[in-house]
């Protein structure tokens, strides 16, 4: 087996043992010789293959103090962001379209056409029925995909890339809901309905602030953990 070849499967193995063992975040790795001796290979192999992890984002090597567990996920990129499934990737996926939405909904209020809100009704129907369902993932990205409409009419090509991103991202998530109740689909939903009829009738500010309530009730209705026991009873109460 040639070098080129040793090198990729030494960072494999390097990689797993740094997932599967005991090993934290800051931790310091074994020197050199002793990662030589464990994989059975060369210093020199073993030095590439950490250089090389370096630059993957999995370690950090100090000058004359060693080499440091970073993170055990390498460099973050959209194919591992499109991997997760947990709570914290949903609670991570609602925080990052709530720093979009407002701001998304507020300048391009202004300039919908009748073709536009036509768009929009539809994508609000869609959120609708996912509700219905209780249905996490499918909830995630229906709201997703409400605001790259949103996106398209605005023609702006960043934010569509991302916000496909995003709901590529959501089709993964697990639903842990346990389904929601009447109550809260309906209240759930009657946000959202809000939002459009203030994008349907031009009111910036008030659809961004809207915008940011139903952020706010997707947050509170789909990760219930979050939210402090004193305001879990106020919203059922207002519910």
């Amino acid at each position: 087996m040639t070098t080129a070849t040793q090198r990729p499967l030494l960072c494999r193995k390097v990689v797993t043992m740094l997932k599967d063992g005991a090993f934290s975040i800051g931790d310091k790795l074994p020197g050199e010789r002793r990662l030589a001796e464990m994989f059975h290979t060369s210093r020199n192999s073993v030095r590439e293959a950490l250089c090389n992890l370096e630059s993957m984002g999995y370690l950090e090597i100090r000058k004359k103090s060693g080499c440091y567990l970073k993170s055990k996920e390498g460099r973050i990129n959209w194919e591992i962001l499109r991997s997760r499934k947990s709570c914290g990737a949903f609670r991570q996926l609602v925080e990052t379209l709530s720093m979009i939405a407002p701001g998304l909904v507020r300048s391009q209020a202004p300039r919908l056409s009748a073709a536009d809100i036509d768009k929009l009704e539809r994508a609000t129907a869609n959120i609708g029925q996912a509700i219905v369902k209780s249905d996490l993932p499918t909830i995630g990205e229906r709201y997703i995909a409400f605001y790259r409409t949103l996106a398209e009419i605005a023609s702006n090509d960043y934010l569509i890339l991302l916000l496909k991103e995003l709901a590529m991202a959501s089709c993964n998530l697990e639903n842990t809901t346990g389904g929601l109740s009447e109550v809260q689909a309906d209240s759930l939903f009657a946000f959202h309905v809000e939002l459009f009829n203030a994008l349907k009738n031009r009111q910036a500010d008030t659809a961004a602030a809207l915008a940011e309530e139903c952020m706010r009730a997707l947050h509170r209705l789909v990760l219930p953990e979050d939210v402090p026991a004193s305001e879990a009873g106020e919203t059922h109460r207002a519910l």
